[in-house]
């Protein structure tokens, strides 16, 4: 009796790595086209989000580790009223969609984490702005996001991965400063007086 298995045995375990192989291609493929959709069930389990002041805000924002829904909407609610909404997140998605700074059927949970493409898409209609032949044709994220980075207001990076609360406020920074730039700004700016003569 030999000690190998007969043929037969070895024609199906060699089989087997290669079903495994391809399973896992299959499900990796999955993976990643699922990772791509925005407003996957996400949830964040951070503290109630404060409505009273834009510090208490920003100071929320920067310790999230992904944007949520909620937090995007009240920062680019911010940066295109110049002012906090007080309102609860339902009334803040009815003014941000009759604003239009929200596309049509995003019916995202307050504590749903948003990708880059859906924070851009945001950041872009807060900022007015309107550039880019793919941009006005489709108005899909993905041509915000690479809108911004034209722009110098967002970084380079993946369209479909999720954004930091660190990141998401860089990137508020550099749409108001786009903003005062442009003469889009809301509200006044500080008047500081003339500039100091230099001896």
């Amino acid at each position: 009796m030999s000690a190998c298995p007969p043929r037969d045995a070895q024609v199906t375990r060699a089989g087997l790595p290669r079903l495994r192989a391809t399973w896992l291609v299959g499900m990796l493929c999955a993976a990643s086209l699922l990772g791509c959709r925005t407003g996957l069930p996400h949830t964040s389990t951070q503290p109630a989000i404060p409505t009273e002041t834009n510090a208490e805000l920003v100071e929320y924002i920067s310790d999230l580790p992904y944007v949520t829904a909620e937090s995007a909407y009240r920062a680019v609610y911010i940066l295109s009223k110049g002012e906090v909404f007080a309102g609860d997140y339902e009334a803040l998605s009815a003014a941000l969609a009759a604003d239009r700074l929200i596309g049509h059927g995003w019916n995202y949970e307050a504590d749903t984490f948003l990708d880059r493409a859906a924070v851009a898409y945001l950041v872009a209609r807060a900022c007015r702005i309107r550039t880019g032949l793919n941009w006005r044709l489709t108005g899909l994220g993905r041509y915000a996001q690479r809108e911004l980075i034209y722009l110098g207001i967002a970084h380079p990076s993946g369209e479909c991965s999720l954004i930091s609360g660190g990141e998401f406020l860089g990137v508020l920074a550099r749409a108001e400063e786009y903003l005062h730039k442009v003469g889009r700004a809301p509200g006044e700016t500080a008047d500081l007086g003339d500039e100091p003569v230099q001896p």
